[in-house]
């Protein structure tokens, strides 16, 4: 303390004497994050080329959704499709070629990430972020598969780099990023109707936080937005809003309200999407939020966390909500928890908090995934794609057995199987019927695909277990095989091959 004092009194006797400023930091961040993002990217490469794992039923389903390519299906946007029809023609339809969006987009938005937070803030917050961000469990998992979610977010993290170069810029500087603000939710929306919780937070942070506004812009953005998104819409308006309605549903489930058990769950959960750090990260920059509400670059990002966050958060208590539809705010998310984690100098945490501890996490996944590979003989309890492990058993099958006996058609009862035999037999929609006695939409199969009375032509039906109250629907039916496969050492699916022809009635 009398050291302190003495210290004091000095600067006071020399009033000129200036402490020196802090030496700018001129580390090359960019080049480190793209090392970290380039060898992250060929390991992820890597292991999909291996593929360990099965194909799951809504991969297969959006491969689908690519061969008759639309501006709209029943239960998503169409870009997915668009998108895996263009790598599937690139490279076959492989399962390495399925999946290659994935880790690419994942990439491209750990760099999109760091170039946000390099301009509003500093090359080291960007560097961190990105690292966040790229080691968090749920983007190793994720990079395995394909899925909406991050070709989605590469548009979310577009529009928001857009967004603060065009808030940064003037004049016809400012004019270009609009636009590309504008076409990148348009692009988003095409992709997942999640993408509303960006404009949400852009919203929000220019009608309470920001200190200029630019309406002229937001008017440019907007009508951009419009015109790449509008033959989505005019698809929903011709098909019953097909689209909506089932967006609208899957968020509002029938059953309880007010469920503390899967807010719990939920919010669980989001360690493993996004790390314990990073996860931790946010929510304590949140509580401590008056250290930075002064700051405008700090207040934007947080508009595009809490909006969709909160309602998520709000969503799993009353009725439930998945992990991963969280999973967009954590792109400035990541920004605010490197922020104030480098703040408090926890450089370490992040380091082996969230690098280590995502690498290990995803290198167990990936060790199970090589041993349910290698033989059906473990339990499932272990297994961490479980779910998709029915497909190549089942498909094998049925794909033998229609080729073999001359079907046309393949026929079931299950959506889920019906998408992955057609990806692993390379059937399009004219090549299967979906059984559907109550003859109500609910899926996009059911809208192009249902089975109806008068269809004359020759089918292999597959359905687990019996047949018995569907083959006396058809002038002719004969059995080709009933039995069981395993799919592992403790769990044994029933099935059953038929050939039909003269669909009758339900």
């Amino acid at each position: 303390m009398a050291r302190a004092v003495g210290k004091t009194k000095k600067s006071a006797a020399n009033p000129g004497r200036r402490r020196k400023a802090a030496p700018k930091d001129t580390r090359p961040w960019a080049f480190w994050t793209l090392a970290m993002l380039i060898v992250l990217l060929l390991i992820r490469l890597a292991v999909n080329a291996a593929e360990l794992v099965p194909v799951h039923f809504d991969e297969a389903q959006y491969w689908a959704y690519g061969q008759e390519l639309a501006w709209g299906y029943f239960s998503k946007p169409p870009l997915v499709g668009a998108v895996i029809r263009l790598t599937t023609e690139a490279l076959g339809d492989s399962l390495f070629a399925l999946r290659l969006a994935s880790p690419i987009a994942h990439a491209l938005i750990a760099w999109l990430i760091f170039l946000i937070a390099r301009r509003l803030l500093d090359g080291a917050t960007g560097f961190w972020a990105a690292m966040l961000y790229t080691m968090a469990p749920g983007v190793g998992v994720s990079a395995m598969i394909v899925s909406t979610d991050p070709i989605m977010m590469v548009f979310w993290a577009l529009a928001l780099w857009a967004f603060v170069r065009a808030e940064q810029a003037s004049g016809t500087g400012a004019g270009r990023w609009w636009i590309v603000m504008g076409a990148a939710i348009g692009l988003g929306m095409l992709a997942k109707y999640t993408m509303l919780g960006f404009v949400a937070g852009v919203a929000g942070y220019l009608l309470f936080s920001a200190e200029k506004r630019d309406w002229k812009g937001l008017g440019v953005a907007a009508f951009a937005a419009l015109v790449v998104f509008a033959p989505n819409l005019i698809w929903n308006a011709e098909n019953s809003f097909a689209t909506v309605t089932h967006v609208a549903e899957d968020a509002t489930p029938a059953g309880s309200r007010l469920n503390p058990g899967k807010l719990a769950e939920f919010l669980g959960a989001q360690l493993g999407v996004i790390g314990i750090v990073a996860f931790l990260g946010v929510l304590w920059a949140f509580w401590r939020r008056r250290i930075w509400l002064d700051q405008p670059a700090m207040r934007l990002i947080a508009w595009q966390v809490g909006p969709l966050l909160g309602a998520m958060i709000v969503l799993s208590f009353l009725t439930r909500a998945q992990p991963n539809w969280a999973a967009p705010a954590y792109i400035g998310g990541v920004i605010l928890a490197a922020r104030w984690l480098l703040t408090r100098q926890w450089q370490r945490a992040m380091l082996w908090g969230q690098g280590a501890l995502g690498l290990v996490a995803v290198a167990l996944v990936w060790g199970l995934a090589l041993l349910y590979s290698a033989s059906p003989d473990w339990p499932r309890a272990y297994d961490p794609f479980k779910k998709m492990r029915i497909a190549e058993p089942f498909c094998e099958r049925a794909l033998a057995a229609m080729s073999e006996e001359g079907a046309e058609i393949l026929l079931s009862n299950d959506r889920r199987r019906l998408s992955e035999c057609m990806f692993l037999g390379g059937l399009g929609w004219d090549e299967i019927a979906v059984w559907n006695p109550d003859q109500l939409i609910d899926n996009h199969h059911e809208l192009v695909a249902t089975l109806y009375p008068g269809d004359e032509r020759v089918m292999l039906m597959a359905v687990f277990g019996g047949a018995d109250e569907i083959t006396p629907r058809f002038a002719d039916a004969r059995e080709v095989e009933t039995g069981t496969f395993r799919t592992h050492s403790d769990r044994e699916i029933g099935f059953s091959l038929w050939v039909v022809e003269g669909f009758e009635s339900y």
